[in-house]
């Protein structure tokens, strides 16, 4: 073999020496993480911003703690949200529930859930109860205006579970989330975008927040303008976000006279959402106001975040 065949065949080992390198290394290499999705990304937010958290009252209640406190909001224009901080007495660590009701009477504010808060108590969970702003305090305008009024609304529910799991003796690995009406519907967003919840109950939710605020509010818009709605929230939908959900698990309860959602609906509301998920039905309308339903909320909380037993019943107001 002469030097220039010598050197050609050198320079082909190299070659091929060098391709096999590179193959080898980029088999090693990671895959790139998967990014997330446009819509989760609008539910992003700033967490170095502060709470401001101010007690306006507290009293205890038979070994309970219940705080009337207030913080400050994400967004500016909202001010400050009003909430009840319920606590056990004792070291903890304890489970802790965000509560969120719904939209109508009685008690379509912060008060609804708060017998059942103070009772979660007795069992060792930390409460919050939070304040809703869209659409109790302003009503649905129009499509991108709500669009951002949904989002900023789900941010402030992210919110919430930062001021709960930043209590002291609260176990981040057991919370609970209960949301009744547009309560569930935003606990159903949070579902796909966070994953810090281990159980939601969702009580007389719809996947869309389109079929009220077009029904209710904006009956009167021209076609072409409540299509551009359902366009628009279709991406932050409740049906839309809750089937990324996993692993949550959750309890659905709905009404068998529901005079605002159909079965159809809440049968897809549930079927969209994902595993593991429990149905059930009560005799009642809307509201909900069932005894039958308080009591399996709160044996389902008692099993998945894992609570000391529950003795006693715990009459409406």
């Amino acid at each position: 073999m002469n030097i220039v065949h010598l050197r050609h065949s050198l320079a082909v080992l190299l070659l091929v020496l060098n391709l096999l390198a590179l193959c080898s290394t980029s088999k090693a290499s990671p895959q790139p993480s998967k990014t997330k999705d446009a819509s989760t990304r609008l539910f992003e937010y700033d967490r170095s911003i502060g709470f401001d958290l101010k007690e306006v009252s507290a009293k205890e209640q038979d070994g309970v703690i219940i705080r009337d406190v207030t913080y400050s909001a994400y967004t500016s224009q909202r001010g400050r949200i009003k909430a009840y901080l319920i606590e056990p007495a004792g070291k903890g660590p304890f489970a802790g529930v965000l509560f969120f009701h719904w939209y109508g009477t009685p008690h379509g504010n912060r008060d609804q859930f708060l017998d059942e808060s103070v009772a979660l108590a007795r069992q060792g969970t930390t409460s919050l109860l939070i304040q809703g702003y869209f659409p109790w305090a302003i009503a649905p305008v129009d499509a991108q205006t709500d669009r951002q009024r949904v989002i900023d609304e789900t941010i402030e529910v992210r919110r919430a579970l930062d001021l709960l799991i930043s209590r002291p003796r609260v176990d981040r690995r057991r919370i609970g989330y209960v949301g009744h009406d547009y309560g569930a519907m935003y606990g159903a967003i949070n579902a796909g975008v966070d994953k810090r919840v281990k159980s939601y109950i969702l009580i007389a939710g719809i996947g869309s927040f389109s079929n009220w605020s077009l029904d209710y509010w904006l009956k009167a818009a021209a076609a072409p303008a409540k299509e551009a709605y359902r366009l628009a929230l279709i991406p932050i939908d409740p049906i839309t976000r809750i089937a990324h959900a996993k692993p949550a698990s959750f309890l659905f309860q709905f009404a068998n006279a529901d005079e605002h959602i159909t079965k159809e609906q809440a049968i897809a509301f549930y079927d969209a959402a994902s595993e593991p998920k429990q149905v059930k039905w009560y005799e009642g309308k809307h509201e909900l106001r069932v005894e039958a339903a308080r009591n399996d909320r709160l044996e389902w909380l008692t099993r998945q975040l894992n609570l000391s037993t529950r003795t006693q019943n715990i009459p409406f107001r």
